[in-house]
């Protein structure tokens, strides 16, 4: 099971993946989520463009899942997806 937490201290020690949120550069109303997971220079796997935040959202968290990894950081200072978005 993957926990999601909200500051990279929650982890520990523990590996994580870090799920970015901010801004489209090209429309400011419009909230991206990016994240990447790799092993050594090797990706594993990374967020897709052109999917929703909600969608990248699930998919890292299912790459957490299928590689053992127990927490998703949201890195999201602005607070533009807040937890209740997340489901």
């Amino acid at each position: 099971m993957v926990a999601v937490i909200e500051g990279k201290e929650e982890a520990g020690g523990a590996q994580y993946i870090e799920f970015t949120v901010h801004r489209s550069p090209d429309d400011p109303n419009l909230v991206l989520g990016s994240w990447r997971f790799a092993h050594g220079d090797r990706t594993i796997d990374q967020s897709k463009p052109g999917a929703s935040i909600v969608m990248e959202f699930h998919f890292a968290v299912d790459c957490a899942d299928q590689h053992g990894i127990p927490f998703v950081w949201v890195n999201d200072p602005e607070e533009l997806f807040p937890p209740w978005e997340r489901r």
